[in-house]
């Protein structure tokens, strides 16, 4: 970046931020005029109460601005005492420090899902299946937070005759036949009015008025706090409320407000990254960056922390989503009983526990055995000697049902054996998810305590129903849904030490505090709602008979956040015009201001990002020479590729370059042709030239096609389902082949063609090469000159592409490779299409047999060609990409070729 401009100094407050000092002839931020408006009305506050300012408390209304609003008093009052700005969460902790009971809703969420599951279990057991009984708890625990600061609000004593007041309302306005809406709100209500909170000690002697202050001063918010407002009314005349939006004029939008229509996503993450890296090189720091959009917020923090800017984020984002949280899960899923291979894996890549090359080596075997489950590796004999040592053990340990404490202290165990421990307990996210979930040494002592008390009081049943054990032992299943839980309702907040040059944080936070500039990303009708949608599964009625705040309410204070937003001194205000291909409109705040908008500092701001002219390097067909590095042997399709192009020999012949097999793949039609094959020549090789009749035969075939399913792994376990299709077509096409059978012995009676062999594999030469080749069925075809040999190759294929085959007989390579394979001097050679297709006529049968009748010419053809073709590429003979026909859009090169670059002249 280049250095800052002159016009700001750099100053480090006491939390952290870096604050742009304005020079001389810099316009004073607003919200400095905020604060010293405010500052003047506590003065004339406590005047009145003639109270000094040591003695007086100040509630602001978020944690941020306890600092700003000293650094504020400072300015007017450099000598004396000044008051004490707290939030509330931070007086009551100053006061006495806060230990929740057993059954407290403590907004842990490894305590609160355990005590939820306990009340859902009292009142609704045995009634409940386990999905319900999920969304149940979740449902529970997620209304009482919402009810939380309305019970704090509220004396200790006087807690549950507010709960009985609220039940009553509610009475009023609920739907009878709602059943288990209405038991989740009782059951919240019950909940809440019954716990303890860590600012209760606010209504307790040690905060009452006179005890710690003498007044008490409330500064409003956006949205009206409930806590500190009940508090202002319990100190009576001694409190007052200081509304914020009093203390300064209407706000105006900015001069300096710059609007930016983006492409997508990625777009508006670059455009707001690059509209931040300009504000700091020009000097404007700190740089508050809002979040609308959490994801493409964590997009820019990440291409500014490439850049090297230094960003604190306070809003933080779900423990869920952090790298550690992956790593924690991948060993809970790969100890599944039902794993995948890939699932084993993936825990073996986050660790060094064991060597890489091992790793790549199992999972290369893995590929070639096509084995997707773990269980089948295991009993694998090719794969189990592979496995690294001791991993089959930990998995297996972990699979028992057993109490929670001791799954806390098996999964740690676990960690530090597959090496993973260290790792989580050297990255932030980590240390913060090892304490949510309590795996330090101990530290599960806390649960075991709730666990105790829960069944005590006939609430064993909250954990034994999750795991189908009796008393409180959890399964697998269930524990890993209890850590997906505490995981989704744990915040990860990444630490910062030192200055920030860029702030992440809420709309509404804005509000109070001095930043030289701001960016707004996300500003669409999706992620900007001038109504945002009030959280819960709340109706409006009851909002209301709870006290819960009005979807009217909530936009009132976005408006008010936003109309603090458009009075920053530096704006950039961005939106996206499309996501995932549909069209997206900017918000309906940012429409109603648009028109307005005027001058070119404030319409269609040009993109800060700086444009790079680039020359463009077509990329010519490749055409490389490799004299030296030919393939011993070819068989048929090895030949098929140097004829269709020649850099596709090179590349999949030459090189060996193959596609990774797939662990997880459901049976496809190369799989049908496979098992076709096989049932075919299990059938011929036990039949012979027996022919015991169409009856006989379709009984034959239908066991062999069950037994080799079975032995190929079609019908169960690796396979699945995934076959059913296959077999469901397999009578038409069993009883297609009968017909045209029964008819092809027919054709001479006894002197007609006769099965003599099938998967012949073959080997002969052409010139210095060696050709191979496994040919699906040989029969013996009687003639004057004697018995010759008739070569048939299955093909399940679609007909009109097997008929394609013969057309032109040169063109075909593989019937008359395979013929090069018989030393014959006389053959027959054909295609048999065997399909579920029937039509009336016998060239539309379900199986016909399609004969090349030139494949001695094209056989002569071939082996002179293949040995010219093959001297060529010896010699160190150019093997360019064609790029032509239909053979390259299913080439497994045209990655390598880059022919969808070079062919568009790119």
């Amino acid at each position: 970046m280049t250095p800052p401009s002159p016009a700001f100094s750099l100053v480090e407050t006491a939390d952290g931020t870096v604050v742009g000092a304005p020079s001389e002839g810099v316009v004073v931020h607003f919200a400095q005029q905020d604060w010293s408006g405010l500052v003047q009305r506590i003065a004339q506050a406590m005047a009145l109460r003639q109270t000094r300012a040591g003695r007086t408390v100040v509630l602001v209304p978020y944690a941020q601005l306890m600092d700003a609003g000293r650094r504020a008093w400072a300015q007017t009052h450099p000598n004396g005492f000044p008051p004490r700005f707290e939030s509330t969460r931070n007086w009551a902790s100053s006061l006495q420090p806060f230990l929740p009971g057993p059954t407290d809703l403590s907004m842990d969420m490894a305590r609160d899902s355990l005590v939820a599951a306990a009340f859902i279990d009292r009142v609704a057991a045995g009634r409940l299946d386990a999905s319900l009984r999920s969304v149940l708890v979740a449902r529970l625990v997620e209304a009482a937070r919402q009810l939380a600061p309305l019970a704090a609000a509220v004396p200790p004593g006087q807690r549950l005759v507010w709960a009985d007041a609220r039940r009553e309302a509610l009475a009023q306005v609920s739907v009878p036949a709602l059943h288990w809406e209405a038991l989740l709100v009782s059951l919240a209500l019950a909940w809440v009015s019954t716990s303890s909170y860590a600012t209760d000690v606010l209504w307790g002697p040690w905060a009452e008025p006179g005890a710690v202050a003498d007044t008490l001063l409330v500064l409003q918010g956006f949205q009206q706090d409930p806590l500190a407002t009940a508090l202002a009314a319990h100190w009576g005349e001694r409190a007052a409320v200081l509304a914020w939006q009093d203390s300064h004029a209407p706000l105006h939008a900015s001069d300096m407000l710059r609007w930016h229509a983006c492409g997508d996503s990625e777009d508006e993450a670059q455009r707001a990254a690059a509209c931040i890296l300009a504000h700091a090189n020009a000097g404007r720091v700190p740089v508050a960056l809002v979040a609308n959009d959490r994801l493409l917020t964590r997009r820019v923090s990440a291409m500014l922390q490439s850049a090297g800017v230094s960003v604190r984020d306070e809003t933080g984002w779900k423990l869920s989503t952090t790298r550690a949280a992956a790593q924690l899960m991948s060993l809970l899923r790969a100890a599944d009983g039902r794993a995948r291979m890939d699932d084993v894996l993936d825990l073996l890549k986050q660790t060094d526990a064991w060597p890489e090359a091992q790793v790549v080596a199992l999972e290369q075997l893995a590929r070639e055995v096509q084995v997707s489950q773990w269980r089948s590796a295991v009993e694998s004999p090719r794969l189990a000697p592979a496995l690294p040592a001791g991993l089959a053990a930990v998995l297996a340990d972990l699979q028992p049902a057993r109490p929670l404490v001791r799954w806390l202290q098996d999964l740690a165990a676990a960690l530090m054996v597959v090496g993973l421990w260290v790792p989580l307990t050297n990255d932030t996210a980590g240390q913060q998810l090892v304490a949510a979930l309590r795996l330090g040494e101990g530290a599960a002592q806390e649960l075991e305590e709730i666990t105790d008390t829960l069944s005590s009081s006939r609430a064993e049943s909250a954990l034994s129903s999750r795991g189908g054990h009796t008393g409180t032992r959890l399964s697998l299943s269930a524990f890993t849904a209890w850590v997906r839980e505490v995981l989704e309702g744990g915040s990860f907040m990444p630490s910062s030490s030192g200055s920030a040059v860029v702030v992440v944080l809420p709309m509404a936070q804005l509000l109070g505090r001095q930043f030289a500039a701001t960016v707004v990303p996300g500003c669409d009708e999706n992620h900007l709602n001038p109504s945002p949608e009030p959280p819960g599964q709340w109706s409006a009625a009851q909002r209301e008979a709870l006290g819960l705040p009005a979807r009217e309410v909530l936009a009132q204070s976005a408006a008010q956040a936003w109309q603090t937003t458009l009075a920053q001194a530096q704006l950039d205000v961005l939106w996206r015009t499309q996501e995932r291909g549909e069209a997206l409109l900017p918000s309906a705040w940012v429409q109603a201001l648009l028109p307005l908008a005027a001058g070119a500092q404030t319409c269609g701001a040009t993109d800060p990002r700086h444009e790079r002219a680039l020359q463009a390097q077509p990329q010519q067909a490749p055409a490389p020479s490799a004299g030296d590095v030919l393939p011993e042997s070819l068989s048929a399709s090895a030949y098929q590729d140097l004829r269709d192009c020649p850099y596709r020999f090179f590349a999949l012949r030459q090189l060996r370059l193959v596609d990774a097999a797939e662990l997880e793949v459901e049976p496809d039609q190369r799989d049908m042709g496979n098992w076709l094959h096989a049932v075919l020549r299990a059938f011929h090789e036990q039949r012979g030239d027996a022919r015991p009749g169409t009856a006989a035969d379709r009984a034959e075939l239908d066991r062999l096609g069950e037994a080799m399913a079975e032995t190929m792994g079609l019908n169960a376990g690796e396979g699945g389902a995934g076959f059913l299709p296959y077999q469901a077509v397999w009578p038409a096409l069993r009883d297609g082949y009968l017909d045209w059978l029964t008819g092809f012995e027919a054709t001479e009676g006894r002197a007609g063609p006769r099965f003599e062999q099938a998967e012949a594999a073959l080997t002969a030469h052409a010139g210095v090469w060696t050709l191979y080749g496994k040919l699906d069925r040989i029969d013996q075809q009687d003639s004057p000159e004697g018995a010759i040999p008739f070569v048939i190759d299955y093909k399940t294929e679609s007909r009109p592409k097997t008929l394609e085959r013969v057309k032109e007989p040169f063109e075909d390579t593989q019937l008359a490779f395979y013929a090069a394979l018989l030393p014959s001097e006389n053959l027959r050679a054909a295609y048999l299409s065997i399909t579920d297709k029937r039509g009336d006529s016998a060239k539309d049968a379900a199986t016909v047999l399609v004969e090349q009748p030139d494949v001695l010419m094209a056989r002569e053809q071939l082996v002179a060609g293949l040995a010219h073709d093959m001297a060529r590429v010896a010699a160190g003979q150019a093997m360019p990409a064609l790029g032509e026909g239909r053979v390259c859009d299913f080439c497994a090169a045209r990655g390598l070729c880059r022919k969808d670059f070079w062919s568009m002249g790119l």
